[in-house]
């Protein structure tokens, strides 16, 4: 459910190249930035479930070598990215920077900040998330290592993957500080690796959190009907203390910025995300509108394909003269079809394969 809300609110922010320019910012203002919020969400989910496996694989809670672990997330993502990175490739959708390009984009080695174009417009997350579970995975594998070699306790190796958890913020806050200290733009600052470790880092506090003190999440859980609309808020506040995060992505942050958006705006916008997955835990289907039910399954069943899909589907439908709400509901409805299609004949069959070999 939450995946569905969201790759929707990404939906929403790269819905404006199809609305003409002189029609006023309708996608978005300074207290709203559904893009970025969206894609801070992914990554906290994400932290959550992965790190809570990995935990579950250090704890001997899941039956699970390391090894399996990452064959089990390769065979989820990466396989229709190929797939889809190289067929845009070759029909012209993704422009041609040449063989090499085309290699680093599929070993998920490109960004601004290492001067390798991104083929396909939203793979740059891609790389921040396939990089974090190889470090995480890695991390683990040394506990467990350590505990055949040293006889470790349990307890310490949870303790250590603690200590992990909150490191990773601090270390993200000082290079972010130090990118934005030698005039990186903000472009590098928000597509850099580091950059939003702090989502998938408090993801995974929530997932440790959860597994340590049960009955305080579900407490917590409980009372989220109350706790979301703050949350929200919150959230609305946090989002206009950065205006200079959204406009030319092109130039660098002002140094008057850059304090807080290195060491104070990106761990609490890691921190409300990963509240807001708590807060909506015991929110189910059920309670949507028999009509919305189907619709919010598809698109969370099919997100990542949608996420992939739905810009070089924007790019597309930017060639057509259509009337502008046509122009829209073909990009949202189109969007979550060409996504659901791709899950049936891409994740689908990977997911079924990654069953028969792990």
């Amino acid at each position: 459910m939450f995946r569905a809300g969201a790759v929707f609110l990404v939906l929403w922010s790269h819905a404006g190249p199809l609305l003409p320019d002189t029609w006023p910012n309708v996608l978005s203002a300074n207290w709203f930035r559904p893009g970025f919020w969206g894609v801070t969400i992914f990554f906290a989910i994400s932290g959550f479930l992965i790190i809570g496996q990995l935990l579950d694989v250090v704890m001997d809670r899941r039956q699970e070598t390391i090894k399996v672990f990452v064959l089990r997330r390769w065979f989820r993502t990466v396989p229709t990215y190929w797939i889809l990175l190289g067929l845009f490739s070759c029909t012209g959708f993704v422009i041609w920077f040449g063989w090499r390009s085309l290699l680093l984009n599929a070993l998920f080695i490109q960004g601004p900040m290492i001067g390798i174009p991104v083929l396909l417009p939203v793979s740059w997350s891609l790389v921040i998330e396939e990089w974090s579970y190889l470090l995480y995975a890695v991390f683990a594998a040394l506990l467990l290592f350590c505990r055949r070699r040293y006889q470790l306790p349990r307890s310490l190796m949870e303790r250590s993957f603690l200590v992990l958890l909150l490191f990773l913020p601090c270390l993200s806050g000082a290079l972010r500080w130090s990118v934005m200290d030698q005039g990186a733009s903000v472009q590098m600052i928000k597509q850099g690796l580091f950059s939003q470790i702090d989502a998938l880092s408090y993801g995974g506090l929530l997932a440790w959190w959860m597994r340590r003190s049960p009955e305080n999440f579900d407490r917590l859980a409980r009372s989220g009907n109350v706790v979301l609309p703050i949350l929200i808020i919150v959230i609305c506040g946090v989002s206009t203390s950065v205006p200079d995060l959204f406009r030319n992505v092109l130039d660098p942050l002002p140094e008057a910025s850059r304090l807080w958006v290195a060491f104070g705006f990106y761990p609490t916008v890691g921190f409300l995300a990963s509240a807001l997955i708590v807060s909506s835990w015991k929110f189910r289907y059920s309670f949507l509108p028999v009509s919305m039910r189907r619709a919010f399954r598809e698109l969370s069943r099919c997100s990542y394909s949608v996420y992939l899909l739905h810009m070089p589907l924007a790019s597309l439908l930017m060639q057509f003269n259509m009337p502008i709400v046509l122009r829209l509901i073909t990009y949202f409805l189109g969007s979550i079809g060409i996504g659901s299609l791709c899950w049936q004949c891409l994740e689908r069959p990977f997911m079924r394969l990654r069953t028969k070999v792990c």
